[in-house]
């Protein structure tokens, strides 16, 4: 837990020296180590990946983009946890910036 948690503190050192896509990519490393230690962080990795592609994204696609990512993940979920994390993207999609709208 340890490790993780430094590696966690790493990610997000690196997301406040980049911009764009890469900060965004950064914060969702930094969420995804950061499971290990605080499950609330599950989520934070899958918001963060949104806004990573569509910081990379031509500005005129970018909600098309967003929710292509969201149904992209949501397609990855297995059937054992699927109806768990959309309950808590439901639950918490305002504070993940309405992302889980797709």
């Amino acid at each position: 837990m340890t490790e993780a948690r430094a590696a966690s503190h790493a990610a997000h050192d690196a997301a406040r020296e980049a911009s764009g896509s890469a900060k965004e990519s950064a914060r969702a490393a930094g969420h995804a180590v950061a499971v290990a230690h605080m499950a609330d962080h599950e989520l934070g990795a899958a918001a963060y990946a949104i806004r990573a592609v569509r910081a990379a994204a031509d500005p005129n696609d970018r909600d098309d983009v967003g929710r292509a990512e969201c149904r992209w993940q949501r397609a990855q979920l297995s059937v054992e946890i699927r109806d768990l994390v959309l309950d808590d993207e439901r639950l918490r999609n305002r504070k993940c910036w309405s992302l889980f709208d797709c």
